[in-house]
């Protein structure tokens, strides 16, 4: 494998290659099917996304803020960097190329529990109310990728069923728990579907490559459509 020349762009693109050309194996591997309960879409979708999304917040977006820490790709392409502050400098999740409406349901802050164990039935009624699918569409882009890098940099990942909820049954969502602003006492949630998960991972593979195209979200799902740059 030839070595990237542009980690924060690179790697999202060769992990997105893997999801494309393996999910469906993945997906209908009966032997593994059969030994984990399951197929093993989930933990694949959450095994590539976690580079795709940690090292660029921290190789591109963190140098961004001036909070560098041991690697910094904004030198490599200006262009990057500038996309990078478009999308991230203060726009909210509905106002980027990255958003599916009625996918997301986001908590700003709620009361800090023990992400390893089952999570309290509140919280799950609570990212059932419409008023957490607003709030998802309302927050900042930052906020919301920012759950999602610390959630999988650091295990608050929880497998959900259908409805959303810890179980026994197939996982068909995810659920993301992080620290707002480094506060003890609270965490902030997030949670979508599997699918949705999927094609976010695509929109913003495919937004880091800078393809030449931006997104149309609509009830059917991502349309591409030739497009100028994000600015």
């Amino acid at each position: 494998m030839g070595r990237p020349t542009h980690y924060s762009t690179e790697l999202a693109t060769r992990c997105q290659r893997l999801i494309d050309r393996l999910i469906d194996q993945v997906e209908h591997d009966a032997i593994l099917s059969q030994e984990f309960r399951g197929p093993l879409r989930t933990t694949f979708l959450l095994a590539m996304s976690t580079p795709m999304i940690v090292l660029p917040m921290e190789r591109l977006y963190k140098p961004v803020i001036n909070k560098a820490g041991v690697a910094d790709d904004t030198p490599i392409d200006p262009m990057v960097k500038s996309r990078v502050q478009a999308v991230f400098d203060g726009r909210a999740f509905r106002d980027t190329p990255l958003f599916e409406d009625d996918q997301w349901a986001y908590i700003a802050e709620t009361q800090s529990f023990p992400v390893a164990d089952p999570w309290p039935s509140p919280v799950f009624d609570e990212l059932d109310r419409p008023e957490s699918k607003a709030a998802a569409s309302a927050a900042p882009m930052v906020d919301i990728v920012g759950c999602l890098r610390n959630a999988l940099a650091h295990g608050g990942v929880a497998y959900l069923d259908d409805r959303g909820r810890q179980s026994d049954d197939a996982t068909a969502m995810l659920g993301f728990a992080s620290r707002p602003d480094g506060k003890r006492s609270a965490l902030r949630l997030l949670r979508v579907s599997t699918d949705a998960y999927q094609r976010f991972l695509a929109l913003w593979s495919g937004w880091l490559a800078d393809a030449g195209v931006e997104t149309v979200l609509t009830h059917d799902g991502p349309g591409w459509f030739q497009s100028e740059e994000v600015e």
